[in-house]
């Protein structure tokens, strides 16, 4: 696959500096944060409880620290219990995820986003990591009507929507997901905004890491609160988070990827559905090595169903696909989520999971607290 030369990312910079030195200036934005965790945010904001009380006043923000810092922490819980259809049952109860969020607004056009994370996982290291680390500069000025943004750091970067009503990640995130350290361009407005980024994977073709030499692009389109839709395109799939490729020496050509997705609400249900694949194939000697890559062409797709039953209680399901990794993996199942009070969520999921040797049902409890 032909790689985009490098003075082009050279004049995109210099070009994307510019408007900054030439523009007014307006406050700072970070990049959406991971996905998994952004989805329990608005799940958990969708389900607020009524709040009661002086402590729970609309002008208090808990957050805020002085005009400069804001405090946001995320805590969650779960249990599940997995039976397979041969073998033993599992179960077991983890602290799923610790996440302490600053949030610092410097002046008007300087900004900057810390992410501390903790994920409990089997036979990982019990550590504080640094999830993200983002400075942010965003422009008064304006391009085709659209805010300029530009974004530094360590982030996730946008390929992939990942939108999700459910509490277990979905197989197009399982997939596609990327962080790495980048420099992002963002176009931003109401109505469409476009993103085109930068970075050195840790993963190369014939082993070159010395340059910035995968790319990343987005393209979303919102009609109102009620209708988006988008595309995005990552210039080799094995940079993503998965780990696709377990020997970087028998790695010899890109793999590039693309993923595209709608998101709808009407009334009391909204709807979501993404496809995201391989737009080339793995070479047959890193397929043959790969742990979750079990085909030449990996692909999955997506497709949720939401229920808003009432202000406090909310329904889902899911139907998802796999191919070419995960052992071909194919799931179904349901979520229910109820505010019990301001702030903090619980849910209840069960999933049926179908792969080329083995078949299980897990049940997944939650409870989620924001502050």
């Amino acid at each position: 696959m032909l790689q985009p030369k490098k003075p082009f990312f050279a004049v995109l910079l210099t070009f994307c500096l510019s408007l900054f030195l030439f523009c007014g200036t307006a406050g700072a934005v970070h990049p959406e944060e991971k996905s998994e965790i952004e989805n329990l945010k608005n799940r958990i904001e969708a389900l607020e409880a009524e709040k009661d009380g002086p402590e729970d006043d609309a002008d208090f923000d808990l957050g805020r620290i002085n005009r400069y810092l804001t405090l946001h922490g995320l805590l969650e819980v779960e249990a599940f219990y997995a039976k397979p259809d041969e073998g033993e049952e599992e179960s077991d109860l983890t602290l799923a995820t610790a996440e302490l969020a600053i949030e610092a607004t410097l002046n008007q056009m300087v900004g900057g986003h810390l992410t501390l994370l903790y994920e409990e996982e089997e036979d990982a290291e019990d550590d504080l990591n640094v999830d993200e680390a983002v400075i942010s500069l965003r422009s008064a000025g304006h391009v085709f009507n659209q805010t300029p943004a530009l974004h530094f750091g360590r982030m996730y970067v946008p390929f992939g929507s990942f939108n999700s009503y459910m509490v277990s990640d979905s197989l197009t995130l399982e997939l596609g997901e990327t962080r790495n350290t980048a420099a992002l361009f963002a176009l931003e407005g109401d109505f469409w905004s476009l993103a085109l980024g930068t970075f050195n994977g840790d993963v190369d073709a014939a082993g070159d890491n010395d340059n910035l030499d995968s790319w990343v692009a987005a393209l979303q389109f919102s009609l109102g609160e009620n209708l988006a839709f988008g595309g995005s395109y990552l210039s080799d799939l094995a940079e993503s988070d998965i780990g696709l490729v377990q020997d970087a020496s028998l790695y010899t050509e890109s793999v590039p990827a693309a993923s595209a997705f709608v998101s709808g609400r009407y009334g009391q249900f909204g709807f979501e559905a993404e496809y995201l694949a391989a737009l080339e194939d793995f070479d047959a000697d890193v397929v043959l090595i790969g742990e979750d890559l079990t085909g030449d062409q990996p692909q999955s797709y997506n497709l949720e169903l939401a229920w808003m039953i009432s202000e406090r209680m909310q329904a889902a399901g899911r139907y998802e696909k796999a191919k070419d990794f995960l052992e071909d993996m194919q799931r179904f199942g349901g979520t229910i989520s109820y505010g019990l009070f301001g702030h903090m969520v619980v849910a209840l999921e069960y999933l049926r999971t179908e792969t080329d040797t083995q078949d299980s049902d897990t049940l997944t409890a939650q409870l989620a607290l924001e502050f």
